[in-house]
């Protein structure tokens, strides 16, 4: 298993795997999209009425970069968030009872009698929250592991999501995350004990933490809710940095130079402008044969 990417692109790859005992093959399609979020408007081509009903998404955030925490994970889960509810509200047109089904079923992780089930917005399909570089925040002052662990478990369990540490330097997070991901893939057998001692690996499943165990921010003023509470004090601690600004076109960034792609590119560039002023030219002798001016 390894870190994130940190590329700058969209990049799709094809997973194996088996179910459980099933001696059939299951093939996974994966979509990683790198380079922070500076191209999140991306996570709309995965998102898909075709693909929604069999989706889990995976956000991972750098623990060793607490000023790069809240910027990326709020960002992608309201792009996210957004992005779901345009697409089940197009299932509902054509399926309801799929769309309604979707819905149920990420609800049914909390249960009837949750005492938070009617406080929270949860996102109606699987989300994992990854906190990379555990080998690194291990070493983290303790008051500052607690307020990044305790913001990050208020804001997976008011989205409905799993909540994981990772470091691919230390053996046993690799497999726990492994078997997170592989029963979001293949539906394996999970392990449901959980972690929420903020000096150990936290991992928590989606519906088995709680805002009585998570507790409370203290109180700020201005703040109109406990997520908005938990935002100002994670703020407050860990001010966040500002995130790069990509180039109109990121193709033509030194950073991404590659001599043999941008000559073809630069060939193909050539091409097209090429086409587009014969397309202009054609239309303006079909505009002039039939008496138009353009």
């Amino acid at each position: 298993m390894s870190s994130p990417s940190q590329q700058l692109h969209l990049n799709t790859l094809l997973v194996e795997g088996q179910k459980n005992n099933n001696m059939l093959k299951d093939v996974a399609h994966v979509w990683e999209l790198g380079g922070g979020i500076a191209l999140s408007n991306l996570i709309e081509v995965p998102i898909t009425k075709q693909c929604i009903k069999n989706l889990s998404v995976v956000i991972c955030v750098d623990l060793s970069k607490p000023e790069t925490i809240w910027t990326t994970i709020e960002s992608l889960l309201n792009t996210i968030k957004l992005r779901v509810k345009k697409v089940i509200a197009e299932l509902k047109r054509d399926c309801p009872s799929e769309a309604n089904q979707l819905v149920a079923e990420c609800l049914a992780r909390y249960g009837p009698d949750h005492p938070d089930k009617d406080s929270l917005d949860i996102i109606p399909v699987p989300i994992t929250i990854i906190g990379t570089k555990y080998d690194e925040f291990q070493n983290f002052d303790p008051e500052k592991k607690k307020i990044i662990s305790k913001t990050l478990r208020y804001v997976a369990h008011h989205h409905g999501a799993h909540l994981c540490y990772f470091s691919s330097k230390m053996e046993a997070l690799v497999m726990k995350t492994r078997g997170l991901l592989g029963h979001l893939v293949f539906k394996t057998q999970l392990s449901k004990t959980i972690t929420t001692d903020h000096s150990k690996p936290i991992y928590v499943l989606a519906g088995m933490d709680a805002i009585s165990q998570i507790g409370s921010p203290p109180a700020i003023v201005g703040s109109r809710s406990p997520l908005d509470q938990w935002k100002q004090l994670f703020l407050s601690t860990f001010p966040q940095e500002a995130e790069a600004v990509l180039p109109e076109d990121p193709t033509k960034d030194s950073k991404y130079n590659e001599s043999i792609i941008d000559s073809v590119r630069a060939q193909k560039d050539e091409e097209l402008e090429r086409f587009k002023k014969l397309q202009e030219r054609k239309m303006r002798e079909e505009a002039r044969r039939e008496g138009r001016v353009m």
